[in-house]
């Protein structure tokens, strides 16, 4: 694992002073930035390596074990790659009860990828309420856009979708 100091070198000047910038209006309770400084380098970087984390432990004068308590907390905090697509089909019970469980068994066996893994191109992984209970089932793609109710030729359109990409 790098140094705090060698990660802030190799992150661009103008994504650096966002960052501080994030820190500064937090005022005397810096920790407070903690979440969206990992969304703005979640949003750059794809997910937040060791490097990022360290980063943002320094940013926020706390520990870094303190940031990866928050990372395992908030599970739209990635910390190992991805791949360039994410996505997240929900298993709470409403999306459960309409057929979740059946869609991430056809995610995993279509794409070959095992639940919570990454093919280096693209991951599936369960998530947690994504708030559509009365679209259920739902689904989040690439950390912006909802598929609610996600059917299963939905789905599969968007992972052949991706298969074409790679």
């Amino acid at each position: 694992m790098s140094s705090p100091t060698s990660t802030a070198e190799s992150v661009p000047t103008t994504l650096l002073s966002r960052l501080q910038q994030v820190v500064e209006h937090a005022g005397s309770h810096p920790e407070a930035a903690v979440c969206d400084l990992l969304r703005i380098l979640q949003a750059e970087h794809g997910w937040i390596d060791d490097e990022r984390l360290q980063l943002v432990a320094r940013l926020c004068g706390i520990s870094p074990v303190r940031v990866e308590e928050l990372c395992t907390f908030y599970p739209l905090v990635l910390r190992e790659d991805p791949g360039r697509h994410v996505l997240r089909i929900c298993d709470s019970i409403a999306c459960h009860l309409a057929g979740a469980p059946g869609l991430l068994r056809m995610a995993v066996a279509q794409s070959g990828v095992p639940l919570g893994q990454s093919n280096g191109h693209y991951s599936v992984l369960p998530h947690v309420c994504l708030g559509l209970c009365e679209r259920a089932p739902a689904a989040f793609v690439d950390g912006k856009n909802t598929v609610a109710p996600l059917s299963a030729e939905a789905l599969r359109q968007l992972l052949q979708g991706w298969e074409r990409e790679s």
